[in-house]
């Protein structure tokens, strides 16, 4: 194992959450940093709330970036611009790496490369024996009565009885000493991975109030470039982003919606150009905010010589998208199915063609359907239109014969649809393929729950 630790020294006092921390950088920004190089990273802040900082667990990588003292140069170069207040130092143990960070940090890449010393266990004991007793997070109480009986460095403690040490200053300082010598105890701190938040959420003040579009798309590329960085690390998309255009008087919704899932900064931007293009602001805007409640993640996508059969699928989601932004959301739906014999239940449409999710609970309230319906139990010489009236026009006179030359001629038919008779729009239908005397191929039913069983036209096949 080899632990790096990146704390550094809190001038004010802090929450624990590192998500609500700001220091004289941001923490987050060094969570990314620190992510590039391991997926093993642990928040740690000091009980005192002195120090705080990251643990990362690198050795697991090292064949990745090409041995152990290229990923430590890397990372070293990659913190150059916080090193003013970071302060670096690795270790077999992570608690060993954060003692080393506090009071013996790297002063330069040369130092932060000597740390890395797998030969010699010797060596990196003797370091930690060294260091001053300051370092454990204990009771500040406790460390006064260490020094009170002339302890000075962690090696006075180490070298001290085990059940004595126990007996007279308690378990919890006994187990911190056991995980920096990497002995186990059950009591030791444990490094618990970080999870980055799930959504993302950002605003962004204006330098002056404006309504002028071209200056608030400029500050609002801003907060895409985040959001996007944000998905790009957690190697996700997202099909919306929710936008607020906050003045005096309320604020403006704006939601921004893509047909596929995407991370890419361009097609955003591209977007919300032609959406801000369309808006008109009564009021000057004074903060701007995005937030990205749902992502999803992105297929691993393998390059090749040949040319790529579903590029045409994302130009087409692109077309898609920007005929959406210029001309509204009704202008480009997606059709999707529901399991209702009922044509006109059957079909669906929505902005944005997610897969519906069978294994969803029913919230309550909701109208309730029955069982999902086996599709290939289905007739499948049942044809269906595609093109449905909104509403099923009746047929004015006599009902349809049959016969040859007459108004109406029968193709195929009877179906019968028989469905709903548990909710509040029961269905009971027998429908027919007829062609009428302009030629038109049509969907006729005959309503059998009504008492005179009226005919109805319903569809057209185009």
């Amino acid at each position: 194992m080899r632990w790096i630790a990146l704390s550094y020294k809190q001038t004010f006092k802090q929450p624990r959450n590192p998500q609500e921390v700001k220091s004289q950088f941001d923490a987050n920004s060094l969570f990314e940093l620190a992510a590039h190089y391991s997926p093993v990273v642990c928040w740690r802040q000091d009980q005192h709330r002195e120090y705080a900082g990251w643990l990362v667990e690198v050795h697991s990588s090292f064949r990745l970036f090409g041995g152990a003292q290229a990923l430590l140069s890397q990372l070293w170069q990659g913190t150059e611009e916080f090193l003013d207040e970071l302060q670096l130092a690795n270790h077999h143990t992570a608690t060993g790496a954060w003692w080393l960070s506090k009071c013996a940090p790297a002063r330069n890449q040369e130092d932060f490369l000597a740390m890395l010393n797998f030969n010699n266990n010797s060596f990196n004991e003797n370091s930690l024996q060294a260091l001053p007793i300051s370092v454990l997070d204990c009771d500040t109480k406790l460390q006064t009565t260490w020094r009170q009986c002339g302890f000075a460095r962690l090696g006075d403690l180490w070298r001290l009885p085990r059940d004595g040490f126990l007996k007279r200053f308690g378990a919890q300082a006994l187990a911190e000493l056991d995980s920096g010598f990497d002995l186990q105890n059950k009591l030791a701190p444990t490094a618990v991975a970080h999870q980055p938040a799930n959504t993302f959420e950002k605003e962004k003040e204006l330098p002056f109030h404006s309504d002028r579009l071209e200056l608030i798309e400029h500050h609002a590329q801003t907060l895409l470039e985040a959001v996007c960085q944000w998905l790009h690390q957690q190697k996700r998309g997202t099909r919306e982003l929710h936008w607020a255009f906050i003045h005096a008087h309320g604020e403006e919704v704006l939601p921004l919606r893509s047909a596929q899932a995407t991370d890419c900064l361009q097609t955003w931007k591209r977007l919300l150009h032609h959406q801000l293009g369309q808006m008109q602001f009564h009021d000057d805007i004074r903060n701007l905010r995005v937030h990205c409640a749902y992502s999803e993640l992105l297929p691993n996508v393998n390059n090749s010589f040949l040319p790529d059969p579903a590029e045409g699928t994302r130009n087409w989601d692109n077309t898609c998208d920007v005929l959406r932004a210029r001309l509204g959301e009704q202008t480009v739906l997606f059709a999707a199915t529901e399991s209702d014999p009922r044509p006109e239940c059957s079909i669906v449409l929505q902005h944005t063609p997610l897969l519906k999710n069978t294994n969803i609970a029913l919230k309550k309230g909701e109208k309730t359907h029955a069982p999902e319906l086996n599709t290939t139990t289905l007739p499948c010489s049942a044809p269906r239109p595609l093109w449905l009236l909104p509403q099923p026009k009746p047929l004015h006179g006599r009902a349809p014969g049959w016969q040859a030359g007459g108004p109406w001629q029968l193709l195929s038919g009877p179906e019968r649809v028989e469905f709903g008779w548990w909710d509040a729009q029961p269905c009971k239908r027998d429908y027919y393929c007829a062609r009428d005397s302009n030629s038109s191929v049509v969907w006729l039913y005959q309503d059998l729950l009504e008492d005179n069983s009226r005919w109805f036209l319903h569809g057209y096949f185009a």
